[in-house]
């Protein structure tokens, strides 16, 4: 159940000039910059394989790369303007798509949806 979730999510996006998995990684810059290793945690992948996702975005122009003030050892990734809109146009498209996908459901189907929510978001904090 949970996997075909991820997998309409997924769709929402496609087409987009984003991944999904890019706009997980945008939508988590968007509050300020970020540590790399922080973000490799975050989404649950090693280093090297977060390095190569911020690379991609890096060369796409929607992040850059900078020093963190307390320790100029450490680089930290931010989300440029040409970031915060590409994620803002991803959410959109994904509201899009939910909202028709949601408008075909019956009404007892959108209640069953609404009674897991607050589960779905309690397994997601966890």
């Amino acid at each position: 159940m949970l996997r075909d979730l991820v997998l309409l999510l997924r769709r929402t996006v496609a087409g987009q000039p984003v991944t999904s998995q890019q706009l997980g990684v945008l939508a988590s810059l968007e509050r300020g910059p970020r540590r790399m290793t922080a973000l490799a945690e975050e989404h649950g992948v090693q280093l090297p394989t977060m390095t190569v996702q911020i690379n991609r975005l890096e060369d796409a122009g929607l992040v850059a790369r900078g020093t963190d003030p307390d320790d100029a050892r450490v680089r930290t990734v931010e989300l440029t303007t040409e970031g915060r809109e590409r994620l803002h146009a991803g959410r959109q498209a994904r509201i899009a798509h939910l909202t028709r996908e949601l408008e075909a459901l019956t009404d007892d189907e959108r209640s069953a949806l609404a009674a897991a929510l607050p589960v779905l978001g309690r397994l997601g904090r966890s």
